[in-house]
């Protein structure tokens, strides 16, 4: 069967994140707290910050959103009596901004090989995750690092609602990308449970991306490994789904 569409994870697949996100929001934050003379030391902020990837973790796990709405409400918990309405207001733009200044860079060849699937005339989509940086902030990231223009569709769970392996998430690529039928598409991720499991319930073939990172849980295998994004532009566009030995 022709291959019509390839859709890509983002995260660990086309961006890697350094790490740092915890000191980045405090520097943020800590300017606001200074500024408006909030009652809020280091180790509370750190404190209240650190918390957060463990929570959205579970969250994720358990299928339930968690981004910058969930996570302010319980930093805002924790700052309990020490903030006002103007605090709240400052606190969250500051977190916003942030984001947006994450040391994000683009996975090596990336931009190179979206450019090569599409100019072969394959559809070109993404089927993300986010975290506490939303679809908004990473369509700024990939923008930046001349991805983007190769993309004809992403979905965001912040802003679909689901994340992955929900189906409802894949549904709205394939809808987005004008596709009817899921055998047509291959997708590219790093995560058995997310990635491999929810595009191969789908009828999708899958490539399990370990470029970046070797995912080491538990789980079904993908159709297809691959160590290099480059290895992708041997396997299209008339090829269908030939393994690339």
């Amino acid at each position: 069967m022709a291959l019509r569409a390839i859709t890509f994870d983002l995260w660990n697949t086309l961006l890697t994140s350094s790490p740092g996100a915890i000191e980045l929001r405090s520097h943020f934050w800590r300017e606001v707290i200074d500024s408006r003379g909030i009652d809020v030391d280091d180790d509370l902020l750190m404190g209240t910050l650190g918390m957060l990837p463990e929570r959205f973790d579970e969250e994720w796990r358990a299928g339930r959103q968690y981004g910058p709405q969930e996570a302010l409400a319980d930093c805002f918990n924790a700052f309990s009596g020490r903030i006002g309405d103007g605090d709240r207001v400052a606190l969250a733009e500051a977190f916003d901004e942030a984001s947006f200044q994450l040391e994000v860079e683009p996975v090596a060849a990336a931009a190179e090989v979206l450019q090569g699937i599409a100019e072969v005339g394959l559809a070109v989509g993404i089927v993300s995750d986010t975290t506490l940086a939303t679809g908004r902030h990473l369509r700024h990231h990939l923008d930046r690092h001349g991805i983007l223009d190769a993309v004809d569709y992403l979905a965001f769970s912040d802003e679909v609602g689901a994340y992955k392996p929900d189906p409802s998430i894949f549904n709205a690529a394939l809808a987005g990308l004008e596709i009817d039928n899921a055998a047509t598409v291959m997708h590219v991720g790093d995560l058995r449970r997310t990635d491999v499991a929810g595009a191969r319930a789908m009828g999708m073939k899958t490539v399990r991306f370990r470029g970046v990172f070797d995912d080491p849980e538990q789980g079904d295998e993908a159709d297809y490994v691959a160590d290099d994004l480059r290895e992708l532009l041997d396997w299209c566009p008339e090829r269908s789904f030939e393994h690339n030995d």
